[in-house]
């Protein structure tokens, strides 16, 4: 089948140039009409001035390769740019988009009009056996008034209540999409496979560049794309924003429910996550400038996803929004769109190393800590309840090829540590009553006023904690029980957060967007969650509900693999190491990186004010000695102990 002959009509071009020759006198009509010509023989639009694209309706090519096949649109070659133009002023979490690329597409291409259906992918799950096969899925549990991972089939997602051959199919990971392509292309004998980011992203944005096809404003879309909406807010209790318009689906819609856009595509924003061949990256500096995936050899653990989902707010809602997942992720609000070659000669694909921290914090630790059973003690009554851990290996910081990463603060690259000697930890963060019963026994009068707040719950976290304070607590403990009480060390810190896990959270790879871990932030730790934007503090947020506007009571939340509560969140925790922005000739050990005179401290693990990107087990954060009471006002401590 000649598909380029779909986008040749005789007549049409030839009443393009009567009307061109007729209008030749004028230079405006002119335009007017090339503009209309391109619409006719390409099926798509040019930008006008304002940059939006033409609201005529497309003139679509489509065509199947089989009777079950998805159906496929011809999308020309063009350029574009990639990411978020510099005009707008957008807050993400993602700084990709916000370098746009210049990218070439050299050739056309087929993409799926529609995301692939229910339909369409249960002819492969029974062809290939997956029909039975139980998996793990986000989806919606009523019960919980919230999203949790589910041991289902890929068709048995709870979210929509009563789902269709027409509804897109969910509950599919990277490796399946990548499947059922590999399945088509021997199928039909065409090369089908997933479109690369810039492929869809070009496609999305179908000749416009603004911040949405259809302009800026997010709430004008409820035509274009089936997002969080008012509908989707009155039925789900999500707790993050969403447009102020109805789409009229509170949950995922049949494909093709709403407009297409300039090319004819259906629902490339909304409705479902939909997966790109490329591996997932922080930043755009180095990759392809044409339709080329950017993927690595070996492969890699996490994908980029786009377009956002039923449940996505306006912020993610956009073709620019560089999203990404495990690979191995399942949600109800994710799925995928194939494409397919349409020329003689296939996309390349680009090949890049990734660096060797990726091999490294892929490697089990050697000493495998996990072997003997973290075991809990308390040296006194009324002592910190402590947990004892065995030495062993850790990968400290992040990669650089790590989605999230942060080379300002020092934890990239990582450093490979070996902590020779086990140590105790305090099982939770300093409780008020504890530091009031040193207070009481000694008389010591901490620096700062808000370190005895007479409102403070007795419960909650000791705050307002300067080293000075610490010090005179740690000494009065030690005392007391003959045991040296110390502040673990950056490395000691790091170590039991991960509790042998090597994602960038214990729970979770990522958590700063609607990926498969999303609402899992507030089971762990008290952080700024939507009640901050209730509150109009600044986001990020986590989009979850931890349930406390600020400070939380110690241990309310779920403990990491080794029984640490609140490592995650409530305050940040004073450490004993001084802060430097690298970690260049640090101990490789479990000793902290300190010396006289250094007049600022680390502090880890974030607080109810930070943001999911400071959540990480990575994440580093200090404080200056003589900052201002305020800046100390979430700054308590964890003891350790030899």
């Amino acid at each position: 089948m000649n598909i380029m002959n779909h986008f040749y009509n005789p007549f049409l071009v030839s009443t393009f140039s009567s009307s061109l020759r007729a209008d030749a006198a004028s230079s405006r009509s002119m335009v007017k009409a090339l503009r209309f010509a391109v619409v006719i023989l390409f099926g798509t639009t040019l930008l006008s001035t304002e940059g939006h694209a033409a609201t005529s309706p497309p003139a679509v090519a489509s065509f199947r390769d089989c009777p079950d096949c998805p159906e496929m649109v011809v999308v020309p070659a063009g350029r574009f740019l990639m990411g978020t133009a510099a005009e707008y002023r957008i807050p993400t979490e993602v700084p990709a988009e916000l370098s746009p690329v210049e990218i070439r597409m050299d050739r056309a291409f087929a993409l799926g009009r529609f995301e692939v259906t229910r339909g369409e992918y249960s002819v492969f799950a029974r062809a290939t056996g997956r029909d039975t096969v139980p998996v793990r899925c986000r989806t919606w549990v009523e019960e919980r008034k919230g999203f949790r991972d589910l041991e289902i089939t890929w068709d048995a997602a709870r979210v929509p209540a009563e789902p269709t051959e027409r509804h897109p199919a969910v509950c599919i990971d990277w490796h399946d999409a990548a499947a059922y392509a590999e399945w088509l292309s021997e199928r039909t004998g065409e090369r089908y496979r997933l479109p690369s980011e810039a492929e869809w992203e070009y496609a999305a944005r179908a000749g416009t560049r603004t911040l949405r096809p259809w302009g800026n404003d997010a709430d004008r879309g409820c035509r274009d794309a089936n997002v969080n909406d008012r509908s989707t807010m009155l039925r789900y209790p999500l707790g993050w924003s969403g447009v102020a318009c109805d789409d009229g689906f509170a949950d995922v819609a049949p494909v093709g429910s709403l407009r297409p856009n300039a090319f004819g595509i259906h629902d490339m924003l909304g409705n479902v996550w939909e997966w790109a061949e490329d591996c997932s990256t922080l930043d755009y500096v180095g990759r392809p400038v044409d339709a080329r995936p950017w993927v690595w050899e070996g492969g890699c653990r996490r994908r980029i996803q786009r377009g956002g989902g039923w449940s996505t707010g306006p912020e993610r809602s956009r073709p620019g929004f560089h999203g990404d997942g495990a690979a191995d992720d399942r949600a109800d609000f994710a799925g995928f769109r194939i494409a397919r070659d349409v020329g003689s000669d296939p996309v390349p694909r680009e090949r890049a190393a990734p660096d060797e921290g990726v091999a490294a914090a892929l490697v089990p630790a050697a000493s495998a800590p996990g072997r003997v059973a973290p075991r809990s003690l308390r040296d006194c009554d009324g002592c910190p309840e402590l947990i004892e851990l065995a030495a062993g290996d850790l990968v400290f910081g992040s990669s650089a090829d790590d989605y999230e990463h942060d080379q300002r603060s020092g934890e990239t690259p990582a450093l490979r540590v070996r902590l020779r000697r086990g140590f105790a930890l305090g099982a939770r963060e300093l409780s008020v009553t504890e530091f009031r019963d040193f207070l009481g026994a000694t008389g010591y009068q901490p620096r700062l006023a808000c370190a005895t707040d007479p409102r403070a719950a007795s419960d909650e976290p000791a705050r307002c904690i300067t080293p000075a304070d610490a010090d005179a607590y740690l000494a009065w403990l030690s005392s007391r029980t003959g045991r040296r009480y110390r502040l673990p060390s950056e490395t000691e810190w790091e170590y039991a957060i991960r509790g042998g896990t090597t994602t960038a959270r214990f729970w979770s790879g990522r958590d700063s967007h609607e990926g498969v871990s999303i609402s899992r932030a507030c089971d762990y730790g008290n952080v700024r969650d939507v009640t901050a934007r209730e509150l109009q503090q600044p986001g990020p947020w986590a989009r979850c509900s931890d349930g406390y506007p600020g400070v939380a009571p110690v241990g309310r939340f779920m403990a990491n693999p080794w029984g640490f509560h609140d490592l995650t969140g409530n305050v940040r925790e004073l450490l004993a190491d001084c802060f430097t922005a690298s970690y260049k000739g640090r101990p490789a050990d479990e000793r902290p990186w300190r010396w006289s005179g250094c007049g600022l401290r680390a502090v880890r693990g974030g607080s109810w004010k930070s943001r999911p990107f400071d959540l990480r087990s990575a994440s580093r954060d200090r404080i200056a000695l003589d900052a201002p009471e305020a800046e100390w006002q979430d700054v308590g401590l964890r003891v350790a102990r030899d």
